[in-house]
């Protein structure tokens, strides 16, 4: 699925912070969305936490630095770290370049599905990002 030039891939879930969610057999891999992603400008740098450490519901979990501005990512569910990419540690530039491959910020081992309310299908974030384009939502 598309909006304008954003990618919005079907088998992912979303949130309104602008994450994409991918879960498979218990890990939840999340990463910045192509609309945040293009909004922000280039990646200059992000702080991620380390292998097993604790993610929860609400909280933060990293910071990521833009040409725009510094911006704190908030986990959409709870559990463990079991993989962090190092690699957009090193190359940030990943997450402008391949947000939904090479770009993905950390897996978590869940410890809880995502709230209903803090996750979107496709369709439901494409008008979400649709009402962020008309001002009335703002960009998270």
């Amino acid at each position: 699925m598309r909006f304008v030039d954003v990618d919005i891939p079907k088998d992912l879930r979303y949130t309104r912070n602008h994450l994409w969610v991918k879960i498979r057999d218990g890990i939840c891999t999340l990463g910045w969305t192509d609309y945040i992603q293009q909004n922000a400008g280039d990646v200059n740098y992000i702080e991620l936490p380390h292998k097993n450490a604790a993610v929860e519901i609400g909280k933060e979990f990293g910071t990521i630095e833009t040409s725009k501005w510094v911006d704190r990512l908030y986990s959409p569910i709870t559990g463990g770290v079991a993989d962090v990419n190092d690699d957009v540690v090193r190359k940030p530039e990943l997450i402008n370049q391949a947000p939904f491959t090479e770009g993905w910020f950390i897996k978590v081992k869940l410890r809880s599905e995502p709230g209903s309310q803090d996750s979107m299908s496709p369709m439901e974030y494409l008008v979400y990002i649709k009402a962020c384009e008309e001002g009335s939502h703002g960009i998270t």
